[in-house]
Parts: C-alpha cells; sequence; structure tokens
C-alpha cells in the first residue's frame, strides 16, 4: 500500500523545525507532519504527544520517522498503534539509550552509552545550559565532518533555528532518556523498518541500530562511513537517495 501519512519525530534538545529540508523534500509527494515535543512529565509523554496528533488528524495510515530520541518514540507508538503505523525509519536510532551488560533477550547490549556521561550532563546543564547543549551538538559530527567544516555550519543554521529548550524540560528529556527501553517490543513490531545510521554516531553508537536489525525481523540497515550522528543534515543527498527508493518501494507495491 502507497505511503498515506509521514510524520517526522526530532530528538533531544531541538524541534521540528530541524526536519525543514527533509519536510520539504518529502513533500512534494506526501503529506508530512511535524510537531515540537512536550516536556516529558513521565515515560509516556512523549509518545503521547505523536499519538495525539496522530488521532488529532484523523490519520488512518502513518510511517513514523524518528531521529535519535526521536526513534525511541516511534517505537513506542508503533507498539500503542500497531494497526496505524505502515511503516519506521528510525535514524541515529536506539531502542535504550543506556548500554547494559546483562543479557537482554539473548545477548548482551552495547548499543548504548554509559549512565555515568548523563548523570554528568544534567550537572552540567545546572552549571551553563547553554554551553552543555552546544557541546552536544558539537557530539552529532565525526571529525571528517568537523573537517569540512560542517560542524560550525549546521549548528549555526539548523540546530540554532528551533526554540531553546530550558533546563527543566532538558533535564527531563535525559530522564526519559535514561528510563526508556524499547528492546523489549522490538520482536512485535512487523512493519517494514529501514535504519540510517552514521558509522561515527558517538551518541547512538551504531551497535544500537544493529540491535534493533537483529530483532526486527523485517529491519534494514543502511550505514555510512565516515558519518556522524546527524546524516539528514550532512550526508542529505544519500539520506534521500536511500529514503527515496523505500518510499517507492511502497508506491509500487
Amino acid at each position: 500500500m502507497a505511503i498515506q501519512n509521514i510524520v517526522l519525530i526530532h530528538g533531544w534538545a531541538s524541534d521540528g523545525s530541524i526536519w525543514q529540508d527533509t519536510q520539504n523534500y518529502l513533500e512534494q509527494k506526501y503529506p508530512v507532519y511535524m510537531l515540537n515535543l512536550p516536556m516529558s512529565k513521565n515515560i509516556y509523554s512523549y509518545r503521547d504527544a505523536v499519538i495525539e496528533l496522530i488521532e488529532h488528524k484523523d490519520l488512518y495510515q502513518v510511517m513514523l520517522v524518528g531521529w535519535s530520541m526521536g526513534a525511541l518514540i516511534a517505537i513506542q507508538v508503533t507498539h500503542q498503534l500497531p494497526h496505524k503505523v505502515q511503516g519506521l525509519l528510525l535514524v541515529s536510532g536506539t531502542s535504550r539509550f543506556l548500554t547494559d551488560s546483562q543479557l537482554t533477550l539473548t545477548e548482551p547490549y552495547s548499543g548504548g552509552i554509559p549512565a555515568a556521561l548523563i548523570v554528568r550532563m544534567k550537572k552540567r546543564l545546572i552549571k551553563n545550559r547553554e554551553q552543555t547543549i552546544t557541546d552536544f551538538y558539537k557530539l552529532m559530527f565525526s571529525p571528517q565532518e568537523e573537517a569540512q567544516g560542517l560542524a560550525g555550519e549546521i549548528i549555526g543554521s539548523a540546530l540554532s533555528r528551533g526554540r531553546t529548550w530550558d533546563l527543566i524540560e532538558a533535564q527531563a528529556g535525559l530522564d526519559f532518556l535514561a528510563e526508556a527501553d524499547v528492546r523489549a517490543e522490538l520482536k512485535e513490531i512487523t512493519c517494514p523498518t529501514l535504519l540510517i545510521h552514521g558509522e561515527q554516531d558517538e551518541i547512538c553508537p551504531i551497535g544500537g541500530a544493529e540491535f534493533i536489525q537483529r530483532q526486527i525481523p523485517c529491519a534494514q540497515l543502511i550505514s555510512y562511513p565516515w558519518v556522524g550522528h546527524i546524516p539528514f543534515l550532512t550526508n542529505f543527498k544519500d539520506f534521500h537517495r536511500a529514503l527515496e527508493r523505500w518510499l517507492n518501494s511502497y508506491d509500487n507495491k
């Protein structure tokens, strides 16, 4: 069945405007919806905001596109509304942001980052919120992307044009990232799933995407060498080309 609607979900310390170029590209052919996530009050606040958008717009079927934290949310929504989600595109995504040495399902999980980094970020946010968020943005880029001048260019444009998260909102988002764990739900996902990931992503290591690929029977992973956490901006031509091929596979069925 052809794609009916596309919903774009942003990540931590950003908003819907991060998708502006992708939205402009997709709107040539599809109805596209974005939202600015509200402050997280519990583990389901972000999920419920996306579901509210889907229900308010009376979207019968949707494809969910989630970046970074947005990928966690997209998986939550898919688990809640399996009859409505046609497909999943997880960009720089993960099913568990923190690493876990314990066995997960049948294997150890090494697709996250140490919990101590979240604790350190929360402390740094109190001392200097703006600098902490800027430093987080800088982590999104690989050394090769930095050498090309992409970090300064994108931080000065796409990452700074949206609204700024305040202290409480940023800390609540980190609490969500520390708590959210959708690994157990992956096996229940039956819709086509595409993962796009940079091989030098330091925020959501590619091991997390590889884990998702192994757990979802219909998942496909496309990875880019020398690319960091934000491939839809630093590697937009390849990203849009891969996205178009995948969407066309729906339209040609």
